[in-house]
């Protein structure tokens, strides 16, 4: 039996596309797709698919690029929100200071929702200048979800443009489809690499001199139970979050009798607002 969030009046399927990590978001290079553009991090992983199942992305080689596109959903028409996201141009024309590990090619969505979002202060940036947004207090959003009517289930893939593209079986949950994209770190090496994310994104930006200061971003805003439909708060948390909470399951497990709901309880080391890792909009 459907919920009411994981039901559809219409009778229509969603996909939605939780990102969580650090991309650079592209809206500009083709304005009828967003262009969302991973760098290349040191203790970064990258992988996609259905929750608790992402496997391996497959990344540039050498100077080979890989570039992946979204297929089977119909385009919709939604932009990044200023107001829960950091909007920059560049002043001046130049040429990136790095290569992305993959490319990904998505059709406007039919809504974008920006989550976990961070406040940070305009003089925390060197070169504020190339912010579109002139306020005191900034905002970034750390995960985003792309929500998508499903046009054709059989044809529902990330398709790369050299080979096959990536193993994904989507899972309908009701009347959705969700799929993860992960560009992060799976352990904590350090308390914070937000100075080093949002910087190593910020390269990709040819021309681009804004720079981030601060290692801290505390993001939070994310609304519970269920800030979209169709999407678990428990699908929203850090992929080093999860890594640890998943250990706590699994020692449940073994334990006799161990209660399983107990990996989530509240008012505990892992249900903080977390740092958090993203990168800006263009």
């Amino acid at each position: 039996m459907h919920t009411h969030d994981n039901s559809q009046q219409n009778g229509s399927k969603k996909l939605n596309v939780i990102f969580l990590g650090a991309y650079l978001w592209d809206q500009n290079t083709q304005r009828d797709h967003i262009l969302v553009l991973i760098p290349k991090i040191e203790y970064h992983v990258y992988r996609a698919g259905s929750w608790l199942a992402e496997t391996e992305l497959r990344g540039r080689t050498d100077s080979k690029a890989v570039v992946y596109k979204l297929l089977g959903v119909k385009p919709g028409n939604a932009r990044f929100d200023a107001q829960r996201n950091l909007i920059v141009k560049p002043h001046q024309p130049g040429t990136p200071q790095a290569y992305p590990y993959a490319t990904l090619i998505f059709p406007l969505p039919q809504t974008i929702t920006s989550l976990m979002v961070a406040d940070i202060e305009r003089d925390s940036f060197t070169h504020p200048q190339d912010l579109v947004v002139d306020k005191k207090h900034q905002h970034l959003a750390t995960v985003h979800v792309f929500t998508y009517e499903i046009e054709d289930e059989n044809k529902l893939m990330l398709k790369a443009e050299d080979g096959e593209g990536h193993y994904w079986e989507p899972v309908l949950c009701g009347d959705y489809v969700n799929l993860h994209i992960l560009s992060a770190e799976d352990h904590y090496h350090k308390p914070s690499n937000a100075l080093e994310d949002f910087n190593q994104c910020a390269d990709l930006i040819g021309g681009l001199d804004l720079r981030l200061k601060t290692r801290f971003l505390p993001a939070t805003g994310i609304l519970y139970p269920q800030p979209v439909p169709g999407v678990h708060a428990r699908e929203t948390e850090s992929l080093a979050l999860r890594t640890e909470r998943m250990a706590r399951l699994g020692r449940l497990v073994l334990q006799d009798g161990g209660d399983a709901n107990l990996a989530w309880y509240g008012n505990d080391a892992l249900d903080g607002d977390p740092s958090g890792c993203t990168g800006p909009v263009c």
